[in-house]
């Protein structure tokens, strides 16, 4: 892992005969090198496409077909205000920036979900449902890990939750380690965390399964069969994954990070008992024991767009989607100031694309009601806070109507790597698939003014 200029000094040098051995010492010199001077991100993603003009790009003064019901209110960071129903954000506002002027060009949910959770147009493909492949872009969560590698810590580097995202069924691209490896995937946890019997499948181990047995199991199926784990993978490597897994199984710290009844009712009760709202108090656990990287969705259990409000925008966003993001944001962001994790845990909040800043105008093949707001990924918003983010900003603008960007545009790529320099990590860096091919790890530049 190098960054692009290195590299390409190290392949000038390879012309004249610098060593393979040599070249993989630099690799090994720029990981110990490139430490994260922010240790973990997590990522909200309001699965659908929350409604700029109505959250967070409000425009009272344009005609009442665009500004729709509600109110802005004032907050803390003067001349910045955002939607009354969101009272908490608005007395919070100093501690985080908000993004207005993020802009592409995908109308469809999953291939715009693909661009937000890797920084990478999914082959400039504006197609519904794009499959998975080994080839996809990586999402930025193994990318970070990959940058930045975990060593040591007590649960898996990038976790997922409460679901991958899909559209009718078909998986999203972007949520794996596409071109890095299967090694690079996240831990997808498939459960509701505000369930009363919330616990990870396949994690905890059976309650009369000692240390000591453990152990005993794990040296007798190295001793049966070194094999056992697949020709195809490099043994060392699948030794590595095999010592992981039974180190998490092993570990009571893990097991204790999954444990939400461990918090205090009135803590659970501060995030919200909302899907959502307990997904965050995971997401803090799972950083507090040493996690890089925690996608939350705010989807359905089965990974459907909650936030696409096709029909009944303003009851859908009055009544449900947006008091629970106002409290579980809310508190997630209270813990991590106090707690002191803030400086090091990048938080980025936001959806695929907004919405039409016309009611019931139609801009998709999915259309919408009169009282509904269609996808609009010509500019929409985005929260950004912690580690090496500025905050208490407003970045970018819209025209009169939240219907185009007037200053400073930031494309997807742009975010992304912003996202990346926020952690302290270069997005530029070469990195190798896993087929052994030099590549960039992110084609975005970090906008400047958002970073400290």
């Amino acid at each position: 892992m190098l960054p692009r200029r290195q590299f390409l000094k190290t392949t000038t040098l390879g012309a004249l005969g610098l060593s393979l051995p040599s070249l993989l010492r630099l690799d090994a010199k720029a990981i110990a090198g490139g430490r994260a001077r922010a240790k973990s991100m997590i990522f909200l993603f309001l699965y659908g496409g929350p409604s700029h003009i109505d959250i967070w790009d409000m425009k009272p003064d344009a005609p009442s077909d665009f500004r729709g019901e509600f109110q802005p209110t004032q907050t803390t960071v003067p001349g910045l205000e955002m939607v009354e129903l969101l009272p908490r954000m608005a007395r919070m506002a100093r501690h985080f920036s908000v993004i207005r002027s993020l802009h592409h060009v995908n109308r469809n949910h999953q291939p715009a979900a693909c661009w937000m959770l890797t920084g990478t147009n999914p082959q400039n493909d504006n197609t519904a449902q794009l499959r998975p492949t080994p080839n996809d872009a990586p999402a930025l969560g193994s990318l970070a890990v990959r940058l930045a590698p975990v060593r040591d810590a007590a649960v898996p580097p990038f976790v997922m939750l409460p679901n991958r995202i899909n559209d009718q069924n078909t998986l999203a691209q972007g949520q794996a380690g596409g071109w890095l490896g299967r090694g690079y995937d996240p831990m997808v946890i498939v459960q509701d965390p505000a369930a009363p019997d919330f616990h990870v499948e396949g994690f905890a181990r059976h309650p009369d399964l000692g240390n000591h047995r453990l152990r005993q199991r794990r040296a007798l199926l190295q001793t049966l069969n070194p094999g056992a784990l697949g020709k195809e993978a490099a043994p060392a490597a699948m030794n590595e994954f095999q010592q992981q897994a039974f180190d998490l199984i092993a570990s009571n710290r893990a097991q204790s990070a999954f444990n939400l009844t461990l918090e205090p009712a009135s803590v659970r009760d501060r995030y919200g008992r909302t899907t959502f709202g307990q997904g965050c108090l995971l997401a803090r656990r799972l950083i507090e024991a040493g996690a890089r990287v925690v996608t939350v969705h705010d989807c359905t259990l089965e990974g459907y767009h909650d936030w696409d409000t096709h029909n009944s925008n303003f009851k859908k966003l009055r009544d449900e989607l947006l008091p629970r993001l106002d409290l579980a944001y809310t508190a997630l962001l209270e813990d991590l100031l106090a707690r002191g994790l803030l400086d090091d845990t990048v938080v980025y909040l936001g959806g695929e694309f907004g919405r039409t800043p016309r009611v019931g105008q139609i801009f998709s093949t999915a259309g919408a009601t009169p009282d509904g707001r269609d996808h609009y990924p010509n500019c929409f918003s985005g929260i950004l806070t912690g580690g090496l983010s500025r905050r208490g900003i407003v970045y970018g603008a819209t025209d009169a109507t939240a219907s185009s960007i007037t200053r400073d545009p930031m494309t997807v790529a742009d975010l992304a790597a912003t996202l990346l320099a926020a952690m302290g990590l270069d997005p530029e860096t070469i990195v190798r698939t896993r087929d052994d091919r030099p590549v960039v790890a992110l084609h975005g530049q970090a906008v400047a003014g958002l970073l400290r």
